[in-house]
């Protein structure tokens, strides 16, 4: 390649980067693997770890058996199908040379998989009885499971998250589930507490929201309350920009299930997962609070809960509760025993972990030292600090000691991980009331870093969203027949 091309592909690449809505970013993308060449690649078929003769006789035996509307042959065939090459077409290799899509054998099959899935739960074409149809869908449905996204902490950072949803949202895939902690509970709990107008609304302006949270205690306060900023200013704004449902409100109102990671003060209390399973009065505004306790900056909260008399009182009032990042970022585990989730999409802000996690996900020498040499830092220091922490357990460093091993020892990755690009300034500014603009330019940069894996998530999740739209479609034709 010239001088001169190079110059011109230099400046295509600068359009990916600077697009401002998902349009101009694939129109972008497109023109960029076109002047490379990489949009010859999604025409192969030497795809890594992939059967593709049997891929593509799958594809052609689920057509051939949908357009001859065979729809018990279709059922068998589509089963065997996805059992066959659903874990081989999530490496993540299929996405890495294009953000357009896999290679296009794979995305036919996945098209042809979801018109299958369409076609059966239309049972006037197909002839079979519903109740039939709904009970094998959700047992597919358990069986593949469901999505969750996850959402970090990390201060004024966790504003991005805003974005990763909102690109999400307008391409229809936000997941159901939605996980948060810290600055991440405020934003999961924030959309959750809204239906699909509200959040329409609330991403075509986002003036209405408030992002001035931290405001610095008087000295005697500061001493008093042993943190630096107002829980009143905090709890104001949470109530502000996401009102005060209980946990069980929400999910009645919008279908979404909200869960929300706190760490305990006591030492023999366990971390918690809060959602509508287990603490389904339990006010999320008084989760989001407790959940974005940061030591030192605020003081332990005590949840709230409000039963059928709207009254609100004190949850397990001896308990205190502070930053769920300590002991919970990404509480993979406790969301798969809560929810059925086995696919993690994954919004990391945190600084400590977030610009790493960038560079670890890219190809390469380089990115594969950076990632060896932080997992290696990252294993010594959990020993390390195991070691010191039991040493000193009967002495005042314990607690300090526990809640910086919780910090080194877990995982803050997923199935997908979106990390945003730091800007010197946003990083600066972690622990500051952000502008206008500033919130502007996070949300932007956090739609930025999702708009690549968008098509990744798409097939990720087709299987699981084809299903409940599946089962949704049958179960309403039931319930109209029903009552006629």
């Amino acid at each position: 390649m010239s001088a001169l091309d190079r110059l011109g592909l230099r400046d295509r690449m600068v359009k990916v980067a600077d697009a401002t809505s998902y349009e101009s970013f694939l129109a972008a993308a497109a023109d960029v693997e076109e002047a490379s060449g990489a949009s010859t690649w999604r025409d192969g078929v030497d795809l890594p770890n992939v059967d593709v003769p049997l891929l593509v006789t799958h594809t052609e035996e689920l057509r051939r058996l949908r357009e001859s509307r065979q729809a018990e042959r279709l059922v068998a065939a589509l089963e065997e199908a996805l059992y066959r090459h659903q874990g081989e077409l999530a490496d993540v290799r299929l996405y890495g040379t294009s953000v357009l899509g896999p290679p296009k054998v794979a995305e036919r099959f996945w098209d042809e998989v979801e018109a299958s899935i369409d076609l059966l739960s239309d049972t006037a074409a197909t002839g079979l009885p519903p109740a039939l149809v709904v009970a094998r869908f959700e047992r597919a449905a358990h069986v593949f499971g469901r999505s969750a996204l996850l959402l970090s902490g990390g201060a004024s950072l966790g504003f991005f998250h805003i974005g990763v949803m909102r690109a999400l949202f307008n391409q229809g895939l936000l997941p159901t589930v939605l996980s948060g902690s810290s600055m991440g509970a405020m934003v999961a709990c924030g959309v959750a507490a809204r239906n699909d107008d509200e959040l329409r609304t609330l991403f075509g302006d986002l003036g209405t929201l408030r992002t001035d949270a931290l405001r610095m205690l008087p000295p005697g306060e500061m001493r008093r309350q042993r943190s630096v900023y107002d829980p009143i200013q905090l709890r104001d704004v949470i109530l502000h920009n996401n009102g005060d449902l209980t946990f069980g409100e929400a999910f009645a109102r919008t279908g979404r299930i909200v869960n929300v990671s706190v760490s305990p003060t006591r030492e023999r209390q366990k971390p918690r997962v809060l959602c509508y399973l287990n603490a389904c009065d339990v006010t999320l505004l008084s989760a989001a609070l407790a959940s974005s306790a940061v030591p030192g900056a605020f003081p332990p909260a005590v949840l709230e809960q409000r039963g059928r008399d709207h009254v609100t009182r004190a949850y397990m009032g001896t308990e205190t509760w502070i930053d769920g990042t300590f002991k919970g970022d990404v509480p993979k585990q406790r969301l798969a025993r809560l929810h059925g989730v086995n696919h993690f999409i994954v919004s990391q802000v945190n600084p400590h972990v977030a610009p790493l996690g960038r560079i670890a996900q890219r190809q390469g020498v380089v990115p594969f030292l950076v990632d060896a040499a932080v997992s290696s830092v990252r294993v010594r220091a959990a020993h390390d600090l195991g070691l010191v922490r039991r040493a000193l357990a009967p002495t005042p460093l314990y607690k300090p000691l526990d809640l910086a091993h919780s910090l080194v020892d877990q995982s803050y990755g997923g199935d997908i991980d979106i990390h945003p690009r730091f800007r010197a300034r946003a990083l600066m500014r972690t622990f500051a009331n952000i502008s206008r603009a500033e919130l502007e330019a996070h949300v932007l940069e956090g739609e930025r870093s999702t708009w690549p894996l968008i098509a990744r998530i798409k097939d990720q999740t087709r299987v699981e969203r084809g299903l409940a739209r599946a089962i949704a479609r049958l179960k309403s034709v039931d319930l109209g027949s029903s009552t006629t």
